[in-house]
């Protein structure tokens, strides 16, 4: 064998070389976006579940609201009837 038989083998190594890596960075990455897909896919569930358990806290501060807004206009109709001596 000649220097450029040599050459051309060792060519042909680091292409094979090279391929396997190729190969091997696609198999990774193609992983990978599998596990993003799924941790995008367990983050929109879990912003839904949090959703879904704010819903009653809101509620609740609604009823809250309400409940003062009434106290507060029956309290005001309750005084101005004491000053006018009905009650």
């Amino acid at each position: 064998m000649d220097k450029l038989d040599l050459i051309v083998d060792r060519i042909e190594d680091l292409k094979e070389s090279t391929d396997k890596r190729l190969d091997n960075i696609d198999s990774n990455l193609a992983e990978h976006m599998r596990r993003t897909d799924v941790l995008e896919s367990l983050h929109r569930d879990n912003q839904l579940r949090i959703q879904l358990l704010e819903e009653p806290k809101k509620a609740l501060l609604l009823i809250k609201n309400v409940v003062l807004y009434i106290s507060v206009v029956t309290g005001g109709i309750i005084a101005i009837l004491k000053v006018f001596g009905k009650v």
